[in-house]
C-alpha cells in the first residue's frame, strides 16, 4: 500500500498546482511507494505566519500550524507526511521555515518550506534566461513583482487560472533546483519525508 504525502497550500491557485508540483518531484526522486493527495488543505497566510510580531524574522502560528497538522492526519487526508508551502513575502525563509517544521513534527512527519519570494517566482525561473529578457522581464529574477513579471509571458496572468498550467511547464526539476535556493529546499524536503 502506497503511502500518502498531504499538501498544506496557501493560495487557491496553488490547491491544483501544489499537489501536482510534488507529484512530478516525487516521480523525478524517483520514489514509487508514495502519492500526492489530491485535496489539499487551504488555510491563509495568517493562520501560518505570527503577524502579531514585527517583519521579517516572524515565527509560525504554533496553535495554527498544530490544527493544520491534526487535519492533515485524520481521514480523509489520512497523511503519511506533511508538506506545508506558502510564500515568503518579507519574511525570513530561514525563520519560519524550521520553526514551523518542528511545530509540525510535534504531530506527525512533515517539512515546512516558503517559496522565496512567491511561488511565481519559481514559475518564472522555469523559463530560459532569453525568453525572460525577450519579454522585459530583469535576469536573475529577484525580489518581489513575480506575479507582475509573470505577467509579460502570460497575458492576464491570474494564480486561480494559470498557476497549474504553469507549473506543468516544469519539465527539468534539476535545472529549477540549480536556479532557485527554496525550491531546492522543497525538493530536499520531499526527498527526506518520502525515503
Amino acid at each position: 500500500m502506497k503511502r500518502r504525502l498531504v499538501c498544506i497550500v496557501e493560495g487557491q491557485g496553488e490547491v491544483a498546482a501544489i499537489p501536482n508540483l510534488c507529484a512530478r518531484i516525487l516521480h523525478h526522486l524517483e520514489v514509487i511507494d508514495w502519492v500526492v493527495g489530491k485535496e489539499p488543505i487551504r488555510c491563509k497566510r495568517s493562520a501560518l505566519v505570527d503577524a502579531r510580531l514585527p517583519r521579517p524574522r516572524r515565527p509560525c502560528r504554533e496553535d495554527e500550524v498544530l490544527k493544520l497538522m491534526h487535519l492533515a492526519l485524520r481521514k480523509p487526508h489520512a497523511a503519511d507526511a506533511v508538506v506545508l508551502l506558502c510564500d515568503e513575502d518579507e519574511d525570513c525563509a530561514a525563520t519560519w521555515g524550521p520553526d514551523a517544521s518542528r511545530v509540525m513534527g510535534q504531530r506527525g512527519v512533515g517539512a515546512a518550506i516558503m517559496a522565496v519570494h512567491e511561488y511565481e517566482t519559481w514559475l518564472l525561473l522555469n523559463r530560459p534566461d532569453e525568453e525572460l529578457r525577450a519579454a522585459g522581464v530583469p535576469v536573475p529574477v529577484v525580489g518581489r513583482g513575480a506575479k507582475s513579471a509573470l505577467r509579460k509571458l502570460v497575458p492576464d496572468y491570474s494564480p486561480t487560472l494559470h498557476q497549474l498550467q504553469e507549473t506543468q511547464r516544469i519539465r527539468d526539476i534539476a535545472t529549477l533546483r540549480a536556479r532557485s535556493p527554496s525550491f531546492d529546499k522543497l525538493v530536499r524536503s520531499i526527498a527526506l519525508l518520502c525515503r
